[in-house]
Order: structure tokens, then sequence, then C-alpha cells
């Protein structure tokens, strides 16, 4: 026996898949982390050892961050990070993490106490001053 109504609800769920798939392909015209701009990641870093230390992001290496200041790396990858401070010399690791680096929210890696932090409070300090590497 067939129930009142069968063929509307039939309608109704295909109507319904048809804007779910709508929805979720409308989505995919976003960037997905690690891929489109791939250098447009904001990666401030902060330390207090005694010596500068050399930041490298995935064997690349973005620059120098001098002790007690904040360091900003504009146009950095983005995506997964394996992130690495070196003593200048680049024979002693300091520190290393792994953060996702989003294109368009800054990080701050706080490397004394092994922090990764939203570096948005900070962003304006890689405007002010040359301090991209």
């Amino acid at each position: 026996m067939r129930r009142p109504g069968g063929h509307a609800s039939a309608a109704a769920r295909i109507a319904t898949f048809f804007l779910l798939t709508v929805a979720i392909a409308g989505g995919c015209g976003r960037q997905i982390l690690g891929f489109g701009n791939v250098d447009e990641g904001v990666l401030l870093v902060r330390h207090n050892e005694s010596e500068p230390l050399e930041i490298v992001a995935n064997e690349n290496v973005l620059g120098i961050a001098q002790p007690g200041e904040f360091t900003c790396f504009q146009n950095t990858p983005t995506g997964t990070l394996r992130v690495e401070a070196r003593v200048t010399d680049g024979e002693r690791l300091v520190r290393a993490a792994t953060m996702m680096l989003p294109p368009d929210q800054p990080l701050l890696w706080d490397v004394d106490h092994d922090q990764v932090l939203s570096g948005r409070a900070h962003r304006g300090l890689c405007d002010e001053g040359d301090t991209d590497e």
C-alpha cells in the first residue's frame, strides 16, 4: 500500500540533497590551507635566548629572530609547517613546533614557552618597521 504524500516526500529529499550539494560545492571555491596563495602567511616569532635564532619552516630559512623582540616573517608559506629555531650557526636546535598557518590569520610562535598563539594583536608590528626577513 502506498502512503499518501510519498511522492512529495521523495521530492523533498531530492531537493534537500540538491541544495546541500550546491552549498558544499559553493564552499569549495574558498582557499584550502596549503594550496592557492601559499606565500601569504604571517608568522611572528618571540624569544629571549641569549643569541639570535635562525627560523626555518619546512626546511626553508625564513630569517633571523633577534632576542627580546617580535620578529615578523611575512610571505610565509601557509598550511602545515614544521618550524625550527636554531642557533645561527645552524648546529643547535633550540625548539621545534608543528603549526597550521592560515593565509589570513597571523600566528605568534613564543619559542621560550613553546606556544603558538594568535598573532593578530601584534600584526601591526609587521607594518611599522622593516622587520620582515
